[in-house]
C-alpha cells in the first residue's frame, strides 16, 4: 500500500487508509466486484467493482494481475443487537457509514475511531473505550449489521470519570455561556479567557476559576444574548 492509504487499480481508485500503508494486500477483482485481502486471507474491504472486461485483460497482458479463482464466499451475516466498525475521521469531523456523512465532531478530525451502532445511538469511542461523542444513529440495525468490516460490539463504551475544563471569553456583560448554561462572573472578568471545570455527569455546580482560585457558579435563569 502506498503512505498515502490510497490505491490505484485499473483507473479505479480504492482507499484503505494511511494506518496500513506498506501492508502487502492481495485483490480480487471481476466486473462487478472488487475484494481486498491480508496475505494471510483475511478481508479488508469490499467494493463495487468499476473495472471493465478490457481492464481486466490488460492487467493480465501486463503480468500486473493473474487468473483468479472463484470468488470468496461471502461473510456471514451479523447476528448482535449492535455492531462495532472502524472508521478514519475526515478533516471536517465527519465518517463515512453507507455512503452517508455523520458528523462526530471537527475536533476529532484525523483521528482513527471506533463507532459503536444500535440503530439508535452511534458511541463513538476511543482505544481505551470510553465514549468520545454520541450522536443519533442514521441506520436501522438491519442495515448497521451489513456495514464494511461491522463486527458484533463489545461492552458500551464507559464515561470519563474525571471532571473536565473548558475555556470561555467573558463578554462585556460580565458572562459567559456553555452547553446553554448562562454563567454570570461580573464585568471585572470582560473579556478575559475563563477556565471552567464541569463536574461528571453535571450533578453538581460547575467551578469557575477567578485568579488562582476554584468557585461555585450560579446558574442564571436568563438566557444568554
Amino acid at each position: 500500500m502506498p503512505a498515502s492509504g490510497n490505491l490505484s487499480i485499473g483507473g479505479q481508485q480504492l482507499w484503505l487508509g494511511p494506518d496500513r500503508a506498506g501492508m502487502p494486500i492481495t485483490l480480487w477483482i471481476s466486473t462487478q466486484r472488487l475484494h481486498v485481502f491480508t496475505t494471510s486471507g483475511g478481508r479488508l474491504k469490499s467494493v463495487a467493482s468499476r473495472l471493465t472486461v478490457k481492464d481486466l485483460a490488460a492487467l493480465l497482458a501486463s503480468g500486473q494481475a493473474r487468473p483468479a479463482p472463484d470468488e470468496p464466499v461471502g461473510e456471514p451475516a451479523i447476528e448482535a443487537s449492535a455492531v462495532e466498525v472502524d472508521r478514519q475521521v475526515s478533516s471536517i469531523g465527519t465518517i463515512s457509514l453507507a455512503d452517508r456523512a455523520l458528523c462526530i465532531g471537527a475536533h476529532l478530525a484525523g483521528r482513527r475511531a471506533t463507532v459503536r451502532l444500535d440503530g439508535i445511538t452511534a458511541r463513538v469511542m476511543d482505544e481505551q473505550r470510553l465514549l468520545l461523542r454520541a450522536v443519533p444513529c442514521p441506520l436501522s440495525l438491519a442495515e448497521c449489521v451489513t456495514l464494511r468490516n461491522a463486527r458484533p460490539a463489545g461492552p458500551p463504551p464507559g464515561a470519563p470519570t474525571e471532571p473536565v475544563t473548558v475555556q470561555r471569553v467573558v463578554c462585556s456583560r460580565g458572562h459567559f455561556q456553555i452547553v446553554g448554561q448562562k454563567i454570570q462572573v461580573g464585568r471585572v472578568h470582560a473579556r478575559k479567557l475563563q477556565p471552567r471545570r464541569l463536574p461528571q455527569r453535571h450533578r453538581r455546580r460547575p467551578m469557575v476559576r477567578t485568579a488562582d482560585q476554584w468557585r461555585v457558579s450560579r446558574p442564571s435563569g436568563r438566557a444568554a444574548r
